[in-house]
């Protein structure tokens, strides 16, 4: 059964952030492959959504071309999943999102 994913609006902005990134310093090829990617990321974790603890309540999975992981919380009675954020796997690791 696949599991309804929500995109807060801090995820959607780290997106957008990354996406304006890949535009003005590399290419718009490039932006669209890094959009391309998230979707497949999005697409695993809607079939299956049981990936590996940050802490308790935060789980993640890395991209699979691109430098990112996604943060998500699992809500299993209502078959959701809440997406975070979308961390580059370079920046301080301060900056985790963190309960």
């Amino acid at each position: 059964m696949n599991y309804k994913v929500i995109v807060s609006p801090i995820a959607s902005k780290n997106i957008e952030d990354a996406a304006e990134y890949y535009i003005h310093q590399v290419s718009k090829k490039v932006a669209l492959d890094f959009l391309n990617d998230f979707k497949v990321t999005c697409k695993a974790v809607q079939k299956n959504p049981f990936y590996r603890y940050h802490d308790n309540n935060y789980r993640f999975i890395p991209f699979s071309k691109f430098p990112y992981i996604v943060f998500f919380i699992l809500d299993e009675s209502s078959k959701t999943v809440f997406l975070n954020a979308v961390f580059h796997t370079s920046q301080n690791p301060s900056k985790f999102p963190i309960k």
